[in-house]
């Protein structure tokens, strides 16, 4: 063979073999994949033993503390675990909380905290599962039961309203406890319930029934005063229906003066006792021993049974 025909034949096989390698080459390579773009926008950087806090007009009006905290980067909100806080909405009032976990958008200063117990000014206890908090606004709520106590009442009720600027707290349904007075201790129900701290009174309305030792009284609507943390009286608007010693009164309005021991009945009283109907412009009841003041009586014997 001659020495073209040998050039030839490796030049070919050189060909060959060059696009066997590339056709191997083109079948066997990956495709090319996109750089993956993150899809988690919800990375957080986590504290522990940590603080924040908040100024109004620079003063510290609120503070939280947590044992760990996660701080999200592309939005507003911290996680916290373990957490206390403080919350000053006025310079002489001072409301702590504690709970179980919780989160903070710091932009609106607002949040909610679970498993929370609230201390307000040393003479209250609020417990609840839940509870919102509207720093900016001074607004407390809750759609779950809420547990309170104090020196002189201990109440519960469903859902829970309370301004801390107004000093407010309302009970919003199914309302129930127990009021301690001198003399005795009274049970209470009613469909809602408002409370003025600075006032210290509360406002029972729906169906109230307030059952003691001395009486037991139902109505519309009920004011309870108060004066160094007693109570001072009583005012029963609508429907009263007054069951005392074997008496019944009834009328649109009564006052019960606890420290006399006087209940005063107005609008319309009527009065039954021993089968006998007594109605006048006022009557005044006395609890201490059962005896009846009608003014300007009228009265109507009724035949025994």
């Amino acid at each position: 063979m001659s020495n073209r025909k040998i050039i030839i034949f490796i030049s070919f096989g050189f060909i060959a073999a060059s696009l066997v390698l590339a056709l191997y080459y083109f079948i066997s390579k990956p495709e090319r994949q996109p750089v993956p773009v993150t899809q988690d926008s919800n990375k957080a950087i986590v504290f522990k033993n940590v603080k924040y806090t908040g100024e109004r007009r620079g003063v510290v009006d609120w503070e939280l503390t947590a044992k760990v905290a996660r701080k999200y980067i592309d939005k507003p909100i911290i996680e916290l675990e373990d957490l206390k806080g403080l919350y000053k909405p006025k310079p002489d009032v001072s409301i702590e909380f504690t709970g179980t976990k919780g989160s903070m958008d710091t932009e609106n200063e607002s949040g909610k905290v679970d498993n929370v117990e609230v201390f307000y000014k040393g003479e209250y206890t609020l417990k609840s599962p839940y509870m919102d908090f509207d720093f900016k606004n001074g607004i407390t709520a809750t759609k779950d039961v809420v547990d309170i106590k104090g020196e002189k009442i201990d109440m519960r009720g469903t859902g829970l309203l309370a301004n801390t600027n107004e000093e407010t707290l309302r009970l919003l349904s199914d309302v129930g406890g127990i009021i301690a007075t001198e003399k005795s201790k009274y049970h209470f129900q009613s469909d809602t319930l408002l409370y003025y701290f600075q006032k210290a009174t509360y406002v029972l309305e729906g169906k109230v029934i307030l059952k003691g030792e001395d009486l037991n009284m139902v109505c519309d609507l009920v004011h309870i005063y108060s004066i160094d943390n007693e109570v001072d009286r009583i005012e029963a608007d609508g429907n009263v229906r007054v069951i005392s010693r074997g008496t019944v009164a009834k009328s649109e309005k009564a006052v019960y003066h606890f420290k006399e021991g006087r209940i005063v009945f107005t609008q319309s009283p009527r009065v039954f006792k021993d089968n006998v109907e007594m109605k006048g412009e006022r009557v005044i009841y006395t609890t201490n021993d059962g005896k009846l003041s009608v003014e300007r009586p009228k009265i109507r014997m009724e035949r025994g049974k």
